[in-house]
């Protein structure tokens, strides 16, 4: 009986194996195939593409990332999906949205507005105001664009229009769906005399199922007057601070991410004029006044993560035509893990998603990095070619090429005005101990001050890139893992010999002794059910983890989900997190939504590196659901082979001990019976 019942165990966890391993799950195995240790550049459908990519999502709802395009005349917006058998994208001609007259696209907002589990697409864009074709820079027209998971998008409703600056997503009323932030271009109204206006979100709203014109040249859609998906309103801070929100910047990096330690989701604004910021923490009922700090002369667009991996996001902010790099870090009061462990101003790491009120960004504390000691002659591409209605150039991308915890730089950089010797640049995070023996590395700070700020060195990676030597014109670079298999992979956008849009593919092939965790925080349906739907996400998602690395030292980092929607920001709806060597599970994963009604943090226990996690935050109740999905190797076929045979053979062994053990009780029963009957004579 023993033996039978590990014998239903051992099935069970076979059945369990194969379910985490279902080829139509999560990660896959349809990798990309190299040897050498370096980049290559790969055929992935996209060499007839002309165009610029503005967004990725989930169209089809089958956890692969899909690509969105706009034309070379920013007119049309195209659909281009990922078949991981072939790994390939292939054009979706019947999800093109066109545009009317006089109209181009400048970006597009992804995600599921009305919460059907579909994909849909807000597009933002410009209009002409002359007869020479001349658009205007005050106006933002808006479209909202419904998709059907199959075919492709309708027009369902034409918002109010923006001015200037381009309304960003962020939640405002704490319900889990997306809300834009923005100047409306309409301020006659008395309610809107400060500038600042909410697009509130309004899921539930019946002009979802209603099926307006495909045409952009009507001024709104009919009938929605009363049931708009989104609705005008006035930003009203949660506090007693007088504090106004200042006037966004046009062009600016708005985001919509952690900076308080609380794991939910505060607001970043950067100040018209590009020369300060405000930040607006969410106190969990709503955004309150909080801090103003000062940008670089010339800053580009602000970047966060957590560079220093000490479970805060820091600022990473490139200055324009220059070579500099400026690295500001969240000051606030540490974690007591790893070397912070005895600061006395430390927090207990079981406090992970604890607020710090007195955080802080000292521009004067910045870390600064100059490419131009790496790349002589080099500076930071200051602007983007040829779009209309945007005037912004391309950020800094961070993310975790070598999956060791701490994410590294990649940029564009330029040596003349002419675009042709623009390159592709990977900037790699070190220890400041490595930093200082290696003299082409930029300098660092060891651990200093109340809150024990340590920084990070960076050194340029120029071994294995010999692809991005060769491809020049480049206008822009953005991080994806292309295969699904945790590697951050670049796609970029360049201009070839001929001046015509293109976009290649590179792929990571970099062989990295570290693990990872690929998450994702998808919202809930209407209903308020559990619903597997990928297509959206929930905007500013924040990930910290807590786990003992191989050398038996606890590490924790934090990472976030989409913090920026505005300008082409270009993020995956997943966000790839390494986390360096380990031996064990990940103590405590912790996920925080933006939700006032119900629980807006959960913690998991136990999760398995190098896999999956598929996060489902249940708005009304801290219920939450959590999928994950083992990262299947190449190896996988073999384990699985190896334990189905090792059962078939202790099966085998379990029925023949059985049959042996049963004709042994028999022949001693019938030893009994014989030894009673004689006896009986």
């Amino acid at each position: 009986m023993i033996l039978v019942a590990h014998w239903r165990r051992l099935l069970g966890l076979a059945l369990s194996f194969v379910t985490l391993t279902n080829p139509a799950s999560g990660i896959t195995t349809t990798r990309f195939h190299f040897k050498l240790n370096q980049l290559y550049e790969v055929s992935v459908g996209l060499e007839g593409l002309r165009g610029t990519p503005v967004a990725f999502g989930d169209f089809s709802g089958n956890q692969k990332t899909d690509l969105l395009v706009t034309s070379t005349d920013q007119t049309t917006l195209e659909l281009w999906e990922w078949y991981p058998a072939d790994k390939v994208f292939i054009h979706k001609e019947s999800a093109d949205i066109k545009l009317g007259k006089d109209m181009w696209i400048s970006n597009v907002i992804p995600g599921d507005f009305n919460m059907d589990g579909k994909l849909d697409v807000l597009v933002q864009g410009a209009k002409a105001k002359t007869p020479s074709g001349s658009f205007t820079k005050d106006e933002v027209p808006m479209w909202l664009y419904l998709g059907d998971g199959d075919v492709g998008f309708r027009l369902t409703e034409t918002l109010d229009s923006g001015a200037g600056a381009l309304p960003f997503a962020f939640d405002y009323s704490g319900d889990g769906a997306v809300d834009l932030l923005g100047v409306p271009f309409d301020t006659s109204s008395a309610e809107f005399s400060n500038s600042i206006a909410v697009w509130a979100g309004n899921p539930n709203a019946s002009a979802g199922n209603n099926p307006t014109s495909t045409d952009t040249d009507t001024d709104n859609s009919k009938g929605q007057e009363d049931q708009k998906l989104f609705s005008l309103a006035a930003f009203d801070s949660a506090s007693l601070n007088t504090t106004e929100m200042c006037k966004p910047a046009s062009p600016h990096s708005n985001a919509f991410v952690d900076l308080d330690g609380d794991c939910l989701a505060d607001l970043f604004i950067v100040c018209e004029g590009g020369e300060e910021y405000q930040i607006w923490r969410n106190s969990g009922t709503g955004f309150e006044y909080s801090q103003n700090g000062k940008l670089p002369s010339n800053a580009g667009p602000v970047s966060f993560a957590d560079v220093n991996a000490d479970g805060s996001l820091d600022m990473v902010i490139p200055i324009l035509g220059q070579s500099q790099i400026y690295i500001v870090y969240n000051e606030q009061r540490p974690l007591c893990v790893g070397t912070r462990k005895n600061n006395s101003n430390c927090r207990d790491y079981k406090r992970i998603c604890e607020a710090d009120p007195n955080f802080l960004f000292a521009l004067k504390n910045a870390q600064i990095i100059d490419v131009s000691k790496f790349w002589a002659g080099e500076s930071l591409l200051d602007t983007v070619d040829g779009l209309v209605g945007f005037q912004g150039p391309p950020a800094i991308r961070l993310g975790d090429t070598n999956l060791d915890g701490h994410p590294d730089m990649v940029f564009v950089t330029k040596k003349s005005s002419s675009g042709k010797d623009n390159r592709i640049r990977i900037l790699r995070s070190i220890e400041c101990s490595e930093a200082s023996s290696d003299g082409k590395a930029s300098g660092c700070k060891a651990a200093s001050g109340t809150n024990n700020i340590e920084q990070r060195g960076f050194t340029p990676v120029k071994d294995g890139v010999a692809v991005l030597e060769k491809l020049g014109g480049a206008q822009d670079v953005t991080l994806l893992d292309l295969d699904s298999t945790g590697t951050v992979d670049l796609l970029i956008h360049f201009r070839d010999a001929q001046g015509n849009q293109r976009l290649t593919a590179i792929y990571n092939n970099f062989f990295t002794d570290a693990f990872f965790i690929k998450a994702q925080a998808c919202p809930t349906a209407n209903s308020g059910k559990h619903v597997r739907s990928y297509s959206g996400y929930v905007p500013g998602v924040s990930f910290k983890y807590l786990l003992v690395s191989d050398s038996g030292v606890k590490h924790v980092a934090q990472a976030v989900q989409v913090p920026q929607t505005a300008y082409r920001a270009l993020f995956t709806p997943y966000t790839v997190i390494g986390i360096g060597r380990t031996n064990n599970y990940i103590e405590d994963f912790s996920v925080g939504s933006t939700s006032q009604l119900g629980r807006n943090v959960k913690s998991f226990e136990g999760l398995i590196p190098n896999s999956q996690v598929v996060v489902f935050p249940v708005n009304t109740t801290s219920d939450w659901r959590l999928e994950l999905y083992m990262n299947r190797s190449e190896s996988t076929p073999y384990i699985l082979a190896t334990l189905l045979s090792s059962m078939f053979v202790l099966g085998i062994t379990v029925f023949a001990l059985g049959a042996l053990e049963r004709k042994a009780d028999k022949k001693e029963k019938e030893r009994t019976l014989h030894s009673i009957n004689f006896d009986a004579l």
